[in-house]
Formats: C-alpha cells, sequence, structure tokens
C-alpha cells in the first residue's frame, strides 16, 4: 500500500490469477457451487468447433459457460422464461451458487483485510 501524501489517499493493488489467468469469468468458472451439467456439455460443443476446422478463444468460451451456467444450471424453468431479468449476472451474485469461501479467493481476503 501506498500513501499519497498530496491528495490524502492510500493506493493500493492486488492481483489474483489462477493458472495465470485473472479475470472474473476465470475466478467465477473456478467457484461454481452448484451441478453445471448444462455449461459443462458446451465442451463437447467447443470439440466439435475443434473438429471442424473452427474455434473460440478459452476466454470467449469461459464468457459463454459462466452465462449458461447462470442460464440454465442455477435459473428455474419459471426463471427462464423472463431470462433477462431472471438469469442475469446481478441475480447470479444474489443467488447461493457460488462458493465465496473457495481456496482461490484467500489472497483476494487478506488483501481485503488491510482495509478494516
Amino acid at each position: 500500500m501506498k500513501h499519497d501524501k498530496s491528495n490524502d489517499i492510500e493506493i493500493a493493488c492486488h492481483i489474483l490469477n489462477i493458472d495465470g489467468f485473472g479475470e472474473l469469468e476465470d475466478i467465477l468458472f473456478q467457484i461454481k457451487n452448484s451441478d453445471s451439467v448444462f455449461a459443462d456439455c458446451l465442451e463437447s460443443w467447443k470439440e466439435c468447433l475443434d473438429k471442424n476446422d473452427k474455434s473460440i478463444s478459452e476466454k470467449d468460451f469461459i464468457k459463454f459457460w459462466i452465462s449458461n451456467y447462470i442460464r440454465f444450471d442455477t435459473c428455474t424453468k419459471k426463471e427462464q422464461k423472463q431470462a433477462k431479468k431472471n438469469c442475469n449476472f446481478e441475480k447470479a451474485l444474489q443467488k447461493d451458487i457460488w462458493d465465496f469461501e473457495h481456496k482461490v479467493l484467500d489472497s483476494l481476503k487478506e488483501f481485503l483485510k488491510i482495509f478494516e
């Protein structure tokens, strides 16, 4: 942490990564807390793309996986009828579908403790 006396602020930075990846989707992929059958089956889709000389970046695949996990694995059929309203990222954060006690978040928690 660095203190900027001229502006009376403290500046801190934390970098979290999982096997070299650190975007939010990479973390969410690791800490999912519910069954993910629909999203996991996307792996077969990705293999099909590869067999047909098409590809999707790992980053885009993980984003697609998260979207499918939220919409199909964690929303009820009733919620899916209004998916835009009920099966979005904001609503997903309000559900118990992420394991915020997962060990990949330990370093972030330690970092955040310095602000207590």
